[in-house]
C-alpha cells in the first residue's frame, strides 16, 4: 500500500502563508486515549502525563507593583513620620512614580498579604536587635527570592535578640546572618574596631558617597569586616583595617537584589546643626532600584494570552533561548505596574503587541533618548507609540497583502535578499516616517513592512506586519535585534545535518509513472542511490538514513510485515547493511507509516486504538530490525512519520528504542504537523529533538528564505529529502531526477556560498553538540566600542558590528568567517574571556 504521505502538507504554499492572521496555534502534540477502545494498557508508565512547560515561564517578571516597604523601628524611637527614610529617600521615590507603605518591624514579620503590591523593601534601624531577628532574615530572603529589590541603611537591626532585661545579650549566629546578606553580596566576618587610627579608606567613588562632604574615617570611626562574594557587585566606598593584611571591607554597595550602606558613612553630625549628608541617595536609589545596561539583556513585552501575537512571542522566545540572549518577559497584566526606569536595565525592548494600550509614549522616548533599542515583532494599532516607532498613524488599514522584498544588507549572507510572492499578510496602523530607511516591502514595492530609524540616543526597527505567526522565518527576528544594537551578537550552533527519510524502503520490482520503462528497484538502486550516495559524499556532506518496514494501515496486532521482502532481489535489506558497514547512520522511521499518536488527523486517517497497539508495533519494529540487522545496531534516530508525534507517542518510543536519543519532526508551520525547537525533551533529559526546518530537491523561493532564517536564527541547516520524489507529482513538480538533482545541487552550492562556515555533521556528532550547547553559558557586554563575552572555550557565535564599526583587535576568539558584503563576523571562542574591540 503506497504511504499516505511523508512530507510538509501545502508544502509550497503551506497554510502558514495563506491564512496567518486566522492561526491560533499548532497542533498540539498531546493526545487523548480513544474512549472506544477496550484495551487496557499493560504498560501504565508509559501514560505518565508529560508536562510542557510554557515557554519562557522561567523568564517572566513580576513587578509586584509600585509601592515600597519602609522599615523602621519603635524600639528604635522610630515613628511612621519620624524616620530616616521619610525624611531623606520619600520624596526621591514618590518623584519616580512608587508609593511608600510605613511598617514598624517591631509590630511583627509583614505577611504576604502586605507584601501583594510591594517591589521593593528599604530598612533603616538605628540599633542591633530585635525580637525575632532570624524570623526577620527569612523574610529578606524570601522577598529577594521572589525578585524584590532589598535596600539595607544603617544598622541591619538582626544581629542580636532583644529582650526585656537589657543585661541579657545572645546575638544571631553570624552564618545564619551570612545566608540573608550573601544575596545582597556581602558576607559578614566581624572584626570590629571604632579606632579611628587603624581605619582608613581604600576605594571611594566621590559621586555616590561625598554628595555635601568628604568621607573622613576620624567622624565614622567604625569598622566591621565584610567579604565580596559576588563578582557583579558593584562597591563605591570600602575600608581597610591597617593592622591586617587582608582585602578592603565593602560598605557601601549594589547588586542585582539590591543595596547596602553601612552605618556611620551615611551622614557626619554636627553639634547644634542637622547632620551633613554624605551619600547621594538619588543616584544611590536610582542606581540600585532601576540599574543600567550592564549587559547585553532583552525585554520582551507582549500578551501572553492574546492568540493574535501568541505563536509568534512562543517562536521569539525559542530563538532567544537557542541564542542564548538574556531576556526578561513582561506580561500585559504587569503593564500598570511599569515605570519608566524599569527599562533602564535592558539593551533592547522588544514589542510582541497588537496594540500600544497601557504603555506610555514617554517612558520609550526617554529611554531612546538615552540609547536603547527598540525592535517592533508585530503589526498592530500603535498610536501613543507612533513617533517613538519613527511612525505615524493610518487612520484606516487595507486589507491583504501579498508577498515580500527585502533590501541586501539585513540578512546574514552575501549580499543575499528575500523575496516571495506569494505569502498573505495583514499590516499594522503604521506608516514609516519621512527619515525611517525601509529595508522591505510587500512584493508590489508600495507597502513598507520594515523599516529603521534613529530615534534620541538609540535605534528603532519596526515589523509593520504578522509574519511572523509561523516559524517560517523567525530566524529574521534574531537578525532584528542584531541590528538595532552598536555591536549585536549571538550565539551560533553552526551546524548542519541532511536526513534522507524513507530509506531504504520497500521496493516492489515495477514499473510505474513516470518511469515505466524501469521498476521501482532499478531506479532506487541503480539511479537514485548512487547518484545521492555521490553527490553528499562529494561534498563530505554526513547524512542519516531512515528505515521503514511497511506501508501497510495495521493499527492491530498482529503485525504482519512482509513489505521490506518484496523485492526479489532483497535490496532494501541488502542497502541497510551496506549503510551499516560503511559506518553511515541509519536510523527508524517506522514498522509501517502510521504516526505514533492516537488522534486520527487529515494525513493520519487510521488511528492507533490505543498506547499498547502503538507499542506492539513499535515491539515489532524492533524484533525485525534486531533479526535482520543484529540487536548491537538498534537506532539511535528517529524521524516521525508525516513528522506528528504526540507525548504518548514519545513515550513509547522511549520506552520500546532506549538507545533514541533524537526524535526529528518539523521546525516550522502551522499545519497538524509536531513542530519543536532544538533542544532537549521537556521530561526526558537525554532525548534531543532535532526539527527539520527545509525539504525537497526543489531549490522554490520557500526553501530557500527557510535556508536563510535557520542559517540567520539557530545557526542550523537542518534538510531532509526521499529517494521516491520523482514519483509523485507535486513533491517532484513533473521534473525528472536529472533537473531535481541539478536543483539540489544549487541549493548545496547556494549554502556553501553563504554560509560555509557552517558544518555538515552526522547526527550522533549533532547530538553532541545540542548537548554540549546546553552546558555552555554566554554573556554579552558591549562598553562603547568593545564587545566583552564570558562563555566557554569552543563556543560559536556572530557578531555585527553596526554604525560603520570595524573590527580593531581581537583577544580570545578565532576568526572562522567574515562576511564580504555585510558586517557580521563568525566567531569560537579560544577562551573564557573574549574582548573585541571595534573602530570606526
Amino acid at each position: 500500500m503506497k504511504r499516505m504521505r511523508k512530507t510538509i502538507s501545502g508544502y509550497t504554499i503551506i497554510i502558514l502563508f495563506l491564512t496567518l492572521i486566522l492561526i491560533t496555534g499548532c497542533v498540539s502534540s498531546s493526545t487523548k486515549t480513544d474512549s472506544s477502545s477496550q484495551e487496557v494498557d499493560a504498560k501504565p508508565d508509559l501514560l505518565e502525563e508529560v508536562k510542557v512547560p510554557v515557554k519562557g515561564d522561567n523568564h517572566l517578571l513580576d513587578l509586584h507593583g509600585k509601592k515600597v516597604l519602609a522599615l523602621y523601628k519603635s524600639s528604635d524611637n522610630q515613628k511612621e513620620s519620624e524616620n530616616e527614610i521619610y525624611y531623606h529617600l520619600s520624596k526621591l521615590l514618590e518623584a519616580r512614580g512608587m508609593t511608600i507603605l510605613y511598617r514598624d518591624i517591631d509590630q511583627g514579620i509583614p505577611d504576604d498579604r502586605l507584601m501583594e503590591d510591594v517591589r521593593a523593601i528599604i530598612s533603616w534601624f538605628r540599633g542591633p536587635s530585635m525580637v525575632n531577628p532570624e524570623a526577620y532574615l527569612d523574610f529578606l530572603d524570601r522577598s529577594i527570592i521572589s525578585n524584590r529589590k532589598v535596600i539595607i541603611i544603617d544598622n541591619l537591626g538582626a544581629y542580636q535578640y532583644r529582650y526585656d532585661d537589657p543585661a541579657k545579650e545572645e546575638y544571631v549566629d553570624p552564618n545564619r546572618i551570612n545566608l540573608t546578606l550573601a544575596k545582597l553580596g556581602l558576607w559578614y566576618r566581624g572584626d570590629w574596631t571604632d579606632n579611628p587610627d587603624l581605619i582608613e579608606i581604600a576605594y571611594k567613588n566621590s559621586e555616590y558617597v561625598e554628595a555635601h562632604e568628604p568621607q573622613d574615617v576620624r567622624q565614622s570611626a567604625f569598622y566591621y569586616k565584610f567579604i565580596p562574594v559576588d563578582r557583579d557587585l558593584r562597591v563605591f566606598l570600602s575600608l581597610h583595617r591597617k593592622d591586617r593584611q587582608d582585602e578592603a571591607s565593602p560598605v557601601v554597595t549594589i547588586n542585582k537584589n539590591g543595596g547596602f550602606i553601612f552605618t556611620r558613612y551615611i551622614y557626619h553630625n554636627k553639634p547644634d546643626k542637622p547632620p551633613v549628608i554624605l551619600i547621594n541617595f538619588e543616584k544611590f536609589l536610582d542606581t540600585a532600584l532601576f540599574p543600567k545596561v550592564t549587559e547585553e539583556k532583552l525585554l520582551l513585552l507582549t500578551n501572553i494570552n492574546n492568540e493574535s501575537t501568541k505563536k509568534t512571542y512562543e517562536f521569539i522566545v525559542g530563538i532567544l533561548k537557542k541564542s542564548r540572549l538574556n531576556f526578561d518577559i513582561l506580561d500585559y497584566t504587569q503593564f500598570d505596574n511599569l515605570l519608566s526606569g524599569d527599562l533602564n536595565k535592558y539593551s533592547t525592548i522588544g514589542l510582541i503587541l497588537n496594540s500600544d494600550n497601557k504603555l506610555k509614549s514617554k517612558d520609550f522616548k526617554e529611554y531612546l533618548d538615552n540609547g536603547g533599542s527598540v525592535v517592533s515583532l508585530s503589526g498592530g494599532d500603535f498610536p501613543g507609540l507612533a513617533p517613538s516607532l519613527a511612525a505615524s498613524v493610518i487612520p484606516a488599514v487595507p486589507e491583504g497583502f501579498t508577498g515580500y522584498q527585502f533590501k541586501t544588507g539585513f540578512i546574514m549572507g552575501e549580499n543575499v535578499a528575500l523575496k516571495n510572492s506569494e505569502m498573505k499578510w495583514q499590516r499594522g496602523n503604521l506608516k514609516p516616517a519621512d527619515d525611517a530607511l525601509i529595508l522591505a516591502t510587500d512584493a508590489s514595492t508600495q507597502n513598507p513592512l520594515l523599516w529603521t530609524a534613529e530615534r534620541g540616543k538609540g535605534t528603532v526597527l519596526v515589523w509593520n506586519w504578522n509574519g511572523f505567526l509561523g516559524a517560517g522565518l523567525i530566524g529574521l527576528s534574531l537578525e532584528s535585534f542584531l541590528y538595532v544594537r552598536p555591536i549585536g551578537v549571538a550565539a551560533t550552533m553552526g551546524m548542519a545535518h541532511m536526513f534522507i527519510d524513507d530509506w531504504p524502503l520497500p521496493m516492489y520490482d515495477i514499473p510505474k509513472e513516470p518511469l515505466p520503462r524501469i521498476t521501482d528497484t532499478e531506479y532506487y538502486t541503480k539511479i537514485w542511490w548512487p547518484d545521492i550516495k555521490a553527490l553528499l559524499e562529494s561534498r563530505n556532506i554526513p547524512f542519516s538514513n531512515y528505515l521503514i518496514f511497511n506501508y501497510n494501515a495495521t493499527v492491530n496486532a498482529p503485525f504482519l510485515g512482509s513489505e521490506f521482502y518484496a523485492s526479489v532481489s532483497q535490496s532494501p535489506s541488502k542497502i541497510a547493511r551496506e549503510i551499516i558497514a560503511e559506518d553511515l547512520e541509519l536510523g527508524y522511521h517506522g514498522y509501517n507509516h502510521m504516526s505514533l499518536t492516537l488522534e486520527a488527523t487529515s494525513v493520519n486517517i487510521h488511528k492507533w486504538p490505543g498506547i499498547r497497539a502503538m507499542t506492539g508495533s513499535l515491539e515489532e519494529g524492533r524484533r525485525t530490525w534486531s533479526n535482520l540487522l543484529g540487536p548491537e545496531t538498534l537506532p539511535f534516530s528517529y524521524v516521525a512519520v508525516n513528522n506528528i508525534i504526540s507525548r504518548d507517542g514519545i513515550a513509547a518510543l522511549s520506552h520500546v528504542f532506549p538507545g533514541i536519543k533524537i526524535i526529528s519532526a518539523l521546525h516550522w508551520g502551522v499545519g497538524e504537523e509536531t513542530y519543536t525547537d532544538f533542544g532537549p525533551h521537556e521530561t526526558i533529559p537525554e532525548l534531543y529533538y532535532f526539527p527539520r526546518i527545509t525539504y525537497g530537491y526543489q531549490f522554490e523561493p520557500i526553501v530557500r528564505n527557510l535556508l536563510i532564517s535557520g542559517a540567520g536564527g539557530p545557526g542550523i541547516i537542518s534538510h531532509f529529502i526521499h529517494p521516491d520524489d520523482v514519483y509523485d507529482p507535486y513533491r517532484s513538480g513533473n521534473k525528472t531526477w536529472e533537473e531535481l538533482k541539478q536543483e539540489f545541487i544549487e541549493m548545496l552550492d547556494f549554502t556553501q556560498m553563504n554560509y560555509p562556515w557552517i558544518k555538515w555533521v552526522d547526527i550522533r556528532e549533532a547530538y553532541q553538540n545540542l548537548v554540549m550547547q546546553e552546558t555552555y553559558s554566554y554573556k554579552f557586554r558591549v562598553s562603547g566600542n568593545t564587545l566583552h563575552i564570558k562563555t566557554h572555550p569552543g563556543a560559536m557565535f556572530r557578531v555585527r558590528p553596526n554604525r560603520g564599526l570595524r573590527l580593531k583587535n581581537n583577544k580570545g576568539a578565532e576568526i572562522i568567517y567574515k562576511y564580504t558584503n555585510m558586517p557580521m563576523l563568525i566567531l569560537k571562542a579560544n577562551s573564557h574571556q573574549v574582548t573585541l574591540e571595534f573602530t570606526k
